[in-house]
Parts: structure tokens; C-alpha cells; sequence
């Protein structure tokens, strides 16, 4: 993802690269001012980070679709791979990324060490997370630092209860893994919220599970903890037939169906047990 120079370097930023620094400093006038005075409205930093970059992960959404009217490259990639839609999503700007995707952003653009739906995860934001979903993203893909989106939305140490769900309910794996831990491992890891644990179990996630070192995730909770508790009332007690069945029958219909249950002529009680 795209960072913003130290104080340090603001001097050789100011000189050398104008229209970065008035997009940064959400200056839409000196913006406006430099494009018009012939600033090329693509210059690149030395780590390639672009004045859309850099709208995008303020969350002007002013100067974001300024650039975009004037030709900006809605899908250029920073030094790091990241695009101004991975930018706008760390930002949390839900307007800067529906510009973006209707000015033709990759929902799944290649070689990134994080896709959007992972940065919009790892900071829980839901609603961005929901629309990048509706737009195609890819649910189920590892990044190189987390894992799956789920993976990121577990990894955080207050931890997003209503994307944890919405990631569960769109298809996420909830048994995914990633350097041999599932997103209950991450729970237990840094945040031990019995809330977020209850919602994997909910979704089938296996208390049983292994990392590479023979830890479940009970034992990566510490044995005095609530999550601990929970975990360890699950390992004794078999699975609820009722959920066994809840769980068969989306792993019938896939990820790709799941959306469609909202749609089934059944009664709105089967249909909120089902999602």
C-alpha cells in the first residue's frame, strides 16, 4: 500500500513533485491550478506512486474524480503493486471506490501482495467490503502476508463482527488456511473475542484444527481466557444435527449460489437459517 513521505523528505516532495503535494494536501484549487499549467496528471514518485494514488488513499473524492475526468490511470500500480482501488479501500473511502470501479478499476488486479477486498477486511470496513463482493472480488484468494480476506477481517485485535459475518455469509472459507492456521487460530491469536469465535463456530469452523507446531486454536488462546472456555466446550460436544444439515446444504449450493438464498419462495425463518 501506498505511503505518504516523513517530514524529512516534505521539502524534496514540495520541489520535485508538485501535484503529489497539493493532492495530499486535498488542495483542490493548486489541484486544479497545476493540471491546468500542463503537470502531467500521471507523473509517477520515484516509487511510482501516482496523484490518484495518493486521492484515493486520502478519500477526497473531489480531486479522485477530477483526475479520473482528466485521464488519470484508474489501474496504475505503485512500486508495490498496489492500485488506487487498494488505496481508496486501506483508506475506508466507500465514494473514492465506487468512482474507481465505475471508471473501470480491477476488482482482482494481478500480481498484488493484497487485493482490495483484503485491505477493506483487515480494517473492517463493511460496506466497502460488500460492494467489492458484489463486484466480482475474489473471496477465497491469499494474499502474501494474511491469507484469505477472512483471514485479514480475524486478524485484527477488535475485530469486525459485521464483516466477519458478511464474509461468512458470501462464502468465505471459514476452514481456510494460511501458514497453517485457520481465521479461528488468528481469533485466538490476537484478539480472543468470544463473539468473532461463536460466528466461525457458526459457520463451521473445526476447533480441532492443527497449526504447523500442533496448536489448536484453543491452546493459542491461553487456558484462563473465555475463548478458551468456548473452545473447549466445543472439542467435548458433537455438532447440533441442525447445524450439520444448515452447513450440508451450503456447501451444495457454493459460494457462488449463496447469494441466492435471499431470493428462495421459502419462509423468511428457513431463509435467515440457511444464511
Amino acid at each position: 500500500m501506498a505511503s505518504f513521505y516523513d517530514e524529512d523528505e516534505a521539502y524534496t516532495r514540495v520541489q520535485l513533485f508538485p501535484l503529489h503535494n497539493a493532492v495530499a494536501s486535498k488542495n483542490f484549487k493548486h489541484v486544479q491550478d497545476l493540471v491546468n499549467d500542463g503537470h502531467d496528471i500521471n507523473e509517477q514518485h520515484y516509487d511510482r506512486v501516482t496523484p490518484l494514488h495518493m486521492a484515493c488513499l486520502t478519500g477526497d473524492r473531489q480531486i479522485t474524480k477530477y483526475l479520473l475526468d482528466r485521464g488519470a490511470w484508474v489501474n496504475a500500480q505503485s512500486i508495490d503493486n498496489s492500485t488506487p482501488l487498494c488505496d481508496a479501500c486501506a483508506g475506508g473511502s466507500l465514494d473514492c471506490v465506487k468512482l474507481l470501479l465505475t471508471g473501470g478499476a480491477l476488482v482482482n488486479p494481478p500480481l498484488l501482495p493484497a487485493t482490495p477486498l483484503h485491505e477493506a477486511a483487515l480494517r473492517g470496513y463493511t460496506d466497502i467490503v460488500s460492494l467489492l463482493v458484489a463486484s466480482g472480488a475474489k473471496l477465497n484468494v491469499n494474499d502474501l502476508h494474511y491469507g484469505t480476506p477472512l483471514h485479514a477481517a480475524c486478524s485484527m485485535t477488535m475485530p469486525s463482527i459485521a464483516c466477519i459475518r458478511f464474509l461468512l455469509k458470501a462464502g468465505a472459507g471459514v476452514n481456510a488456511i494460511k501458514n497453517h492456521k485457520t481465521p479461528l487460530h488468528y481469533i485466538a491469536m490476537y484478539s480472543k473475542s468470544v463473539e468473532a469465535a461463536q460466528l466461525l463456530l457458526a459457520y463451521g469452523a473445526n476447533v480441532y484444527m492443527q497449526d504447523n507446531m500442533g496448536k489448536t486454536a484453543r491452546d493459542l488462546a491461553g487456558a484462563s481466557t473465555g475463548l478458551a472456555k468456548l473452545l473447549a466446550t466445543q472439542e467435548k460436544c458433537p455438532r447440533p444435527l441442525v447445524q450439520c444439515c444448515r452447513l450440508a446444504i451450503r456447501s451444495h449450493l457454493g459460494p457462488s449460489r449463496l447469494q441466492l438464498i435471499s431470493q428462495l419462495e421459502a419462509p423468511s425463518i428457513l431463509i435467515g437459517f440457511l444464511e
